[in-house]
């Protein structure tokens, strides 16, 4: 329980972590790298969770 919690946390932190690029440098480039690596963070914490309520 306490893992899927703290990954949640690590994916809201990077999440504000990375928003800080696109709203100070806002580049077409930037955003899209930015929105692959949420996207690929999101797909890994997804998958972590649904792997240990197996």
């Amino acid at each position: 329980m306490t893992d899927r919690i703290m990954a949640v946390i690590g994916l809201l932190m990077l999440g504000a972590f990375l928003i800080v690029v696109p709203l100070f440098v806002p580049h077409i480039d930037l955003i899209i790298v930015i929105g692959g690596c949420a996207a690929l963070a999101t797909y890994d914490t997804w998958r972590h969770i649904a792997l240990k309520r197996n």
